[in-house]
């Protein structure tokens, strides 16, 4: 099949660079266009779809046009239907708008998501200084599966909405409220209705994390990939969980520090039972 035999239902066929919708999608790799424009791009129709459902709207659906009968006709049809405009894109154009090496044929522009913690929150992450994108990504995912109530990102960390995060987190940045916050009493202080117990993690630290009680309002830091967390958001801590582990190494990945963490949590509050 190539790019001509496409439907036409399947929108206009852009062969041009000069394309405003291509020249934005573009632009959105750059963390000032995705503020300045409110515009982020999210890869593969599952991503899309969780978006969609979850009330992101999205400003342009982008095909592959020489590869839009590998993905589901079903679940294209319906995402043309919420999307404002789709549009066929030359395949080298296209492989201009992703930032991987095999990318899914599947690109939408969307609205970035204005989207706060509540202020009644019982268990929150913080993540102070993640800076891989895919460590965010895939922390957001997990978070949301142990059932918190939102991240909370302290300065240093890389930007949620990076294409690289928003595939880590296979859309679930779009269902889990995320948000920055400059020190953890902001994060107390904004979201909490009763002061929390504030934890962060480190090998030295006071009790093994499965013997904390996690049944009370948690404020759980977690620290980032190379140093942990940070002197200046150590001074906030009550409390400094370890996760025993070999002598033989001496530290976690951030992502699956937090996934050991936050299933805990679940666990003592019997989350999903």
């Amino acid at each position: 099949m190539t790019e001509h035999d496409i439907p036409a239902g399947y929108g206009e066929l852009i062969t041009s660079p000069a394309n405003p919708t291509i020249k934005l999608a573009r632009s959105l790799h750059r963390r000032r266009m995705r503020y300045r424009e409110r515009a982020i791009l999210v890869e593969g129709t599952r991503a899309i779809e969780t978006a969609a459902d979850l009330g992101v709207t999205i400003r342009a659906l982008l095909i592959d046009a020489s590869r839009a009968d590998s993905i589901d006709a079903a679940s294209l049809d319906r995402l043309q239907e919420r999307a404002r405009r789709t549009l066929r894109v030359d395949p080298h154009l296209f492989a201009e708008l992703t930032d991987t090496e095999h990318p899914q044929a599947l690109v939408a522009v969307c609205d970035m998501p204005e989207v706060n913690l509540p202020d009644d929150c019982s268990f929150v992450v913080a993540l102070d200084a993640v800076r891989d994108p895919g460590n965010l990504g895939t922390l957001i995912r997990t978070c949301a599966a142990a059932g918190a109530d939102g991240i909370a990102l302290l300065p240093g960390c890389v930007d949620p909405f990076n294409s690289k995060t928003i595939r880590a987190s296979v859309g679930s940045v779009f269902a889990l409220p995320v948000q920055p916050f400059a020190d953890p009493n902001a994060i107390v202080d904004g979201c909490f209705l009763q002061p929390p117990a504030v934890v962060t993690t480190d090998a030295d630290g006071d009790i093994d994390y499965d013997a904390f009680d996690w049944s009370q309002p948690s404020l759980i830091v977690i620290g980032g990939e190379a140093d942990g967390t940070t002197e200046k958001v150590r001074t906030y801590a009550d409390s400094v969980v370890r996760i025993p582990m070999s002598p033989a190494v001496e530290s976690l990945n951030a992502a699956v520090a937090g996934a050991i963490i936050a299933f805990e949590v679940a666990r003592q509050r019997r989350s999903f039972r």
